[in-house]
Parts: C-alpha cells; structure tokens; sequence
C-alpha cells in the first residue's frame, strides 16, 4: 500500500495532474499506462468536463460515481467495475495523493486461521477488505474493537475510492459481532453499532395526547363510519387521502416546530389552523422548499383549510384569509412536473422504451435460474412481476401492493386464459372501480409464482401477492423501493412506480393522437379534464411534429419542377 506524501504545492491538483503525472512513471506497460489514463479521462467525459477542471477531490469523486450505474453509462457492471479500480489506480499510480490498496494483501497467520471455518458470506464479504487493512497495520483479531474500525473507514475515507462509504463501519461492525458470536472465547470482543440517524420530523407519539385524540376522531371522521350520523362528513375520503391528510397533519406540526413554536401549545386541531399559525406554518415550508411552491406545501396549505372549515368550523372571515394565504403561495403550474416530462421525454428512445418493456422477462428468467441458490431470487421473481403489471396496468402504488388471489386477481376462463384485475370502488383513490384484463403470458406466470415457487420458499400457496420469505405481506414502501432499484439497475433510470402511469399516457396517445377518453379509463380517472390538463403537452409536441411534416410537404412539392404544356397545334383544314 502507498502512503507517500504529495508534493507540497500551493495550486490545487486537478485530474489533469493526474493525467501529466502517470506519464513519467516508471515500472507501467504501455497497456497499463493506456488504461489508466483511459479510466481518468473516461471518468471526466461522464461528468462533462474537462480534466483540468475537475479536482483532485475523492471524496467528491467517490459521491459522483456511488450516484451513477453500468446501465446509466451503457456499460456491463464488470466493466463498470473495472474502469472504477483503474481510476483508483491511477491516482496511485501518479504519486500525488496517498491511496489505501489491500486488493493484492494476503491476511496473515491469525486473521486466515480465524476466518478459515467460517462459511457464511456475509461474514467473510464483510470483512475482506478489514481483515487485509489489518494485516498491513499489523493489528491482530485480539486488538479490534470500535476505535480499531473508526481508524480504517476513516483511512478509506480519506484515501480511497470504495463504495458506499457511509455503510462501511455498520457494514464491518455487524459482521464482525457475527464473527465472535461463532468464534466466542478466543479473545474477542463485539462492538457497539452506530445508531440510527434521528428521524427528521418529530416522532408521532411524542404529540400532546389531546391533540393525538382530536386528529384520531377527525380522520375517523373523514372516512364516513356511519352514513346516516347528522353529523357525518358528505362525503367520505378514501383510505389514501385519509392518510395522506394525517401526513399534512404530521408536517405542519413539524414546520411550526422548526419556525420555533413549542409543540406542547397544541391541544386540538383548533390550535394547528390559527391564521397566525398557518402563517407561520406556510412560510417555513416555503423556505424549506428554496423559497419555491412546491405541490406538497400546496396542498399542505388546502388540508389546513379544509379543516378549519369542515372540523374546526372557524369563522367564514377565517377561513377566507386561510384561502388568502394558499393564494398567496402562487398557483402550481398546469400539467406534469419537469421532472416527468424529462422523464418520458428519455422514452422517445425506442431502444430505452423497448429494454422496459423486456425487462419483467430478463428478470424473470434470472431469477429462476438462481432460485436453488438462495432465497434473493424470491423477490426479483415479484418485482419482475410488479413492473409487468406496470406495464400492462398502470395502477397507484396503493393498490399494487396490496394484491391478493381470489380478491382483485381472478381467473374466470380457467387457467391458460386471460386473468381479470379487479379493484372495488372503495380500494381506489378516487371511488373509480377498475377492472382490466391481465394477457395470457402474465397470467400464467402468476399462477405459477403461486402454485410452484412460493410455496417452495414459504411452505404455502399465499393469498396475497408480494409477500416476504416467511410469507407475511411485504409493505408498499419495501415494493417501491424493489421496482426503482431494479429499473436503476438494468435501465440506469430513475423511475417510481407512479411514472408508469404518465409512461402509459404517453405510449397511447403516441399510437392514438388525441384519445383522451381511453387515457382516461385507462388510469381511472373521473373526469376528462383531469387527463387533458395533465398529457396535453405530449400532444402539443406530436401537433408541433405534424406541423413540420406538412411544411416540409408543402415545400417539396413548391420546389418540385412543373412542367410546362406545349400549346396544341392549329388542326389544319
């Protein structure tokens, strides 16, 4: 491992240093040196600029390439690989900054003949690298505890350009109580693991309880438990909108915290919709949004209205200066966010948009070839299947997750025929009930998924869809967090489930300029108008499209050369 010293200089070291610095070096082959640089300039194409403007900062390189993916760049994942140990490389290579290198380390006597017996390979991936640092350092397995593992993240920290720095001492210090938990009475110490960071709004339960009793009544409330109560709302809200209204709740409290005020002043909701307090409460989120409306503190803004109108029953005066305040704020812009329009603007690609489509099959054929060698390939199986359904029905997020056989998913032709997906009106965000055909080849791989490899994993058929190893119902935020990390992966993408739908808009009106209706019961909306005001851009671009194809007719056949008619001779007598 080198640890010199770089030259003392008073200018800063750009990765055109780098480039200048390897070419001296002795000890390379011209095939080593070709790759080294390769990696470095390869590395500055990625970011846009040139190496000479790009500092010699591994923690801001490290930051940049922790953020990117094979896919993202169109290169393999061992390629991937590669061109990062050739970076790190290079900066060692080039003599200009200390580098932490134990990829060529062996462990010695003691640290090999503790790790010699052990099978479990989160154990021995976890410590790979540790156990090698060790050996370099000469601090034997006796001598390790919390200090000992602070010391070696902080060398990589400052010395290299490993992976997902932030997990390192957790990662280590887990397999590390792992390993003495098996190998116990040889000297051996387990350490303390970091603890979580705090949460970033305050936790629930530490609210006035009165306060906690008065939200619970009001979203109860909200849902409508007795229709024919003289007292019950007109409408009742579904279980997506309650929860979300407990989250505006949850986040106001939060901004009025952050703006100063104790939470112990709450007692009722009465107290949270106090002008003052929305005031008070609209401003910071503003702030917090780099003083920019953003959709959340708009209907942020909405929900505190609604409830000083409907719950609270404040003075209609009151209430009209709460609706001030939301004006105030500015109007969200018509139609989708940048971000989704950005989003399907990288699907114009017919290459990108064909790999999405493919890919619930590519995952699908992985995962069931590597079934037998662990349990992972379980949960690839259901996000192949989750993004199929995507694909082929764009539901809300709420509603995937919950899935069940013999509930939303039936087969009424028998199997080997097209499946129905049904969702009941009181399932859906808007009471919108949905029922769409699922095709064949994705009904049958759900049947199998249910009659052969998930009993094989949970030792029962389950009833509902994604479930965990144990065959407990997985949550929608652990299946969100699946269907993006697999599109990121094999897409190098970053895409919620949500954006299927806009990505479903964009397919259909593509092939059917104009059909709003079919977008519209496609995603389940009520009203028209809410399809039109979201997709007409798509349209406006495939307007603006035509327009050219005309001009560009019209002047083709302006410029075409016309040919003159001869005059017809006088016919003599």
């Amino acid at each position: 491992m080198k640890t010199e010293k770089p030259p003392a200089t008073g200018v800063a070291l750009t990765l055109q240093d780098v480039l200048d610095g390897l070419a001296p070096v002795e000890g390379l082959t011209d095939a080593r040196r070709r790759d080294l640089r390769s990696a470095v300039r390869c590395y500055a194409k990625l970011t846009g600029v040139p190496p000479a403007a790009i500092p010699l900062d591994l923690a801001a390189i490290r930051e940049r390439l922790d953020g990117m993916v094979p896919a993202e760049v169109k290169v393999s994942a061992k390629r991937w690989a590669n061109r990062r140990s050739d970076l790190a490389g290079a900066f060692a290579a080039c003599g200009l900054m200390p580098i932490v290198k134990t990829a060529k380390v062996k462990p010695d006597a003691a640290w090999a003949a503790l790790l010699a017996p052990v099978a479990d390979p989160a154990i021995r991936n976890g410590l790979s690298r540790f156990c090698r640092w060790a050996t370099l350092r000469g601090i034997a397995p006796t001598a390790v505890d919390a200090g000992v593992i602070e010391r070696f993240v902080a060398e990589l920290t400052a010395a290299s350009l490993a992976r997902h720095i932030g997990e390192q001492y957790r990662t280590v210090a887990r397999a590390w109580n792992a390993l003495v938990a098996i190998r116990g009475g040889e000297g051996l110490h387990q350490v303390a693991l970091p603890e979580r960071p705090a949460p970033v709004r305050v936790a629930w339960e530490q609210l006035p309880a009165a306060f906690r009793e008065d939200v619970d009544r009001h979203l109860a409330w909200c849902a409508v438990p007795d229709p024919l109560d003289p007292q019950a709302r007109g409408r009742a809200l579904a279980p997506a909108t309650v929860g979300l209204r407990r989250n505006h709740i949850h986040s106001a409290i939060q901004a009025a915290r952050d703006a100063g005020m104790a939470i112990e002043r709450f007692t009722a909701l009465a107290d949270l919709v106090d002008l003052a307090v929305v005031r008070t409460v609209l401003r910071q989120c503003w702030i917090a949004d780099e003083r920019k409306l953003s959709a959340y503190t708009h209907g942020l803004a909405g929900t505190l209205a609604r409830i000083a109108a409907e719950w609270v029953r404040a003075p209609a005066a009151t209430i009209i200066e709460l609706k001030k305040l939301r004006i105030r704020l500015g109007q969200l812009p018509p139609g989708m966010t940048e971000k989704n329009k950005a989003l399907l603007r990288t699907f114009d690609d017919p290459r990108l948009l064909a790999a999405l489509m493919h890919l619930p099959d590519r995952l699908w054929r992985q995962a069931r070839r590597g079934l037998g060698a662990s349990r992972r390939p379980f949960i690839d199986l259901q996000t192949a299947l989750a993004i199929d359904i995507l694909i082929h029905v764009p539901l809300r997020m709420e509603n995937l997750s919950v899935l069940a056989f013999g509930v939303h998913l039936h087969w009424p032709q028998g199997r080997g025929k097209p499946a129905l997906l049904v969702m009941r009106g009181d399932e859906t965000k808007n009471s919108y009930p949905l029922e769409f055909e699922i095709p064949v080849a994705l009904a049958e791989r759900l049947q199998v998924y249910r009659n052969e490899i998930a009993p094989a994993v949970t030792g029962k058929r389950p009833d509902a869809l994604f479930v965990a190893w144990d065959g407990t119902p997985i949550t929608q935020e652990a299946l969100t967090v699946r269907i993006e990390r697999a599109i990121r992966k094999h897409l190098g993408v970053k895409m919620t489930p949500h954006q299927f739908r806009h990505l479903a808009a964009k397919i259909i009106l593509d092939a059917n300029p104009g059909a709003y209706e079919l977008v519209r019961q496609m995603l389940g909306h009520k009203n028209t108008k809410t399809t039109v005001s979201n997709y007409a851009g798509i349209d406006t671009k495939r307007a603006g499209r035509a327009h050219a194809d005309l001009l560009l007719k019209l002047r083709e056949e302006n410029l075409r050369p016309k040919r003159r008619r001869r005059p017809k001779k006088p016919q003599e007598d």
